[in-house]
């Protein structure tokens, strides 16, 4: 059984929980890396950090800066790659060298094998689906508000969303682009409001313990810690629809989660590169109406 940390629910099947997980735009889930996160500034820290999201250029970088800091162990390095032994763990199945265990993973229908990532995949259409995703992209976009770069503008909304960046609340993210009137239409409510944005932080004190867990008394679910619960209450979970699909009609609470939906051409709306042409084009709209 699989389990969600999020809604406290059980599923039968890693995909089943996946695919919960893509579907709630209140879930800290990368998308690119199948991982669930506690918080959404975890997940925005796995966004900047994680080696699967940096561009080819970082990675070499990151590769000579190891190789230098090992120079002393050169002699003992220099067979790295054998030490990579040639098993198939799928199949528990040994392999004379490596060069034979790629090629089984290559050619075998038991396996559907990314070699950049070194996972494998349950589906053809599953390994489809990642090699065509943004994980083999490179860091194209470059945060508005500071330097740090990503490879989806999703990932820039969810980043500034998160609060990491200037301090920005993820309700003057919602505010600002509320304001830009996109045409189709992506507001759920057309009501906008003029002046200062109230932010509003909720402090979860003792009296939530209900004396075996720290219970929300919004939705009545339960967390060991009384960090986690305020987390949790601060954490999109209970927004508001703020958003949804022109096409589908589909709702989202932040806008970055209707954005990995159109970049995901799960419905059609719009192919990723006229995505990408169109955030561009909106930055410059954006900045003048987030104000710092």
């Amino acid at each position: 059984m699989a389990q969600c940390n999020q809604c406290d629910r059980s599923f039968r099947s890693t995909q089943a929980l996946f695919a919960h997980c893509r579907d709630k735009d209140d879930h800290p889930f990368c998308e690119d890396c199948d991982r669930l996160f506690l918080t959404f500034t975890g997940l925005d820290q796995h966004m900047q950090n994680a080696a699967v999201h940096r561009s080819d250029s970082e990675r070499d970088e990151y590769a000579s800066e190891s190789d230098d800091d090992d120079d002393d162990d050169d002699d003992d390095d220099d067979d790295d790659d054998d030490d990579e032994e040639p098993l198939c763990v799928g199949c528990n199945r040994w392999f004379v060298d490596l060069a034979s265990l790629y090629q089984h993973l290559a050619a075998s229908s038991k396996h559907n094998w990314c070699f950049v990532c070194s996972r494998d995949f349950a589906t053809p259409t599953s390994l489809d689906q990642h090699s065509s995703s943004p994980v083999h992209k490179g860091l194209d976009f470059e945060c508005p508000l500071c330097p740090k770069r990503f490879k989806t503008p999703s990932s820039i909304a969810l980043h500034i969303e998160s609060g990491t960046c200037h301090n920005i609340s993820r309700a003057q993210v919602t505010a600002a682009v509320h304001a830009l009137n996109i045409v189709p239409t992506i507001s759920v409510s057309r009501r906008i409001e003029s002046g200062t944005i109230r932010v509003v932080s909720y402090y979860v004190t003792e009296r939530a313990f209900n004396g075996t867990a720290y219970e929300c008394y919004l939705c009545h679910r339960t967390f060991r810690t009384l960090g986690a619960l305020n987390s949790h209450i601060n954490s999109p979970a209970h927004d508001a629809d703020e958003f949804k699909c022109p096409k589908c009609k589909r709702k989202y609470k932040l806008v970055s989660g209707l954005m990995q939906h159109i970049e995901s051409e799960a419905c059609g709306i719009a192919r990723f590169q006229v995505v990408e042409d169109f955030t561009k084009n909106l930055v410059d709209q954006f900045l003048k109406r987030l104000k710092l």
